[in-house]
Parts: C-alpha cells; structure tokens; sequence
C-alpha cells in the first residue's frame, strides 16, 4: 500500500516535470521563431542602460548621443548589406549541393519571399 502510494505520487511529480519542461520548451522555441517580431529587448542601448544602471537622465544624454550617432552606423550597415547579402548567397549555393530536392525548393521558395536590398541612402526593412 506504501509502495503503490509512493509510486503514485513518484509518477504524478515526473508527469508534472514533463509538462512544466515542455511548456518551457515550446515557449522558448515559440519566441525563437518568431521572425515577423522585432528581437527582445537587448540591444547596446538597453544592455547599456541597464549594466550601468543609469537614471532617467542619463538614458535621455544616452539616446541623443545615439540619435547623433546613428547616421554613422546606418551608413556602415549600408555599404556592408550588399557584401553581407553575397557571403549569405555563396553560403547557399554551396549548401544546394547537400541538400535534397525538396530542401532546395524551399530554398528557393525562401529566397525568393525575401525582400531586396534597399537602394542606397533608403533604411532597411522596417
């Protein structure tokens, strides 16, 4: 009667791990995949922000002196995209060789869902 009870409340407690684990799992894989939303928080700004435990008027001086600064990274991201884009593409074309038919028709498919390059001096994708 011990024994059984013990294996009862054994099972219930493994039955609930498991569950708790893969309500885990499938919310980390769930916000993984989610490319149509903009990453979590954690960009230099809010890592910044927040290791250096800055007040609210120091996250101000810290977002103009960003908003000053951040012509100068758009231009970095605009003239290495187009170089990016082409490693990505080469990166590709020299997995097709691995892949299987149907893997190299979404291959396609995907490439051809993605959007362009912007042209020059326009921002990327929102």
């Amino acid at each position: 009667m011990v024994a059984e009870r013990r294996l009862w409340w054994m099972s219930g407690l493994v039955l609930v791990v498991v569950f708790a684990g893969g309500a885990l799992f499938g919310a980390g894989l769930m916000r993984w995949q989610r490319p149509d939303q903009p990453p979590p928080p954690g960009g230099p700004i809010e890592v910044m922000t927040h290791e250096l435990e800055l007040d609210g008027d120091q996250i101000a001086a810290l977002r103009a002196i960003e908003r000053a600064h951040r012509p100068e990274l758009e231009a970095i991201a605009h003239a290495t995209q187009p170089r990016v884009r082409e490693v990505l593409f080469a990166i590709e074309d020299e997995l097709r060789s691995k892949l299987r038919p149907d893997q190299i028709h979404k291959l396609e498919v995907w490439r051809a869902r993605r959007p362009p390059p912007p042209p020059p001096g326009m921002g990327g994708p929102p």
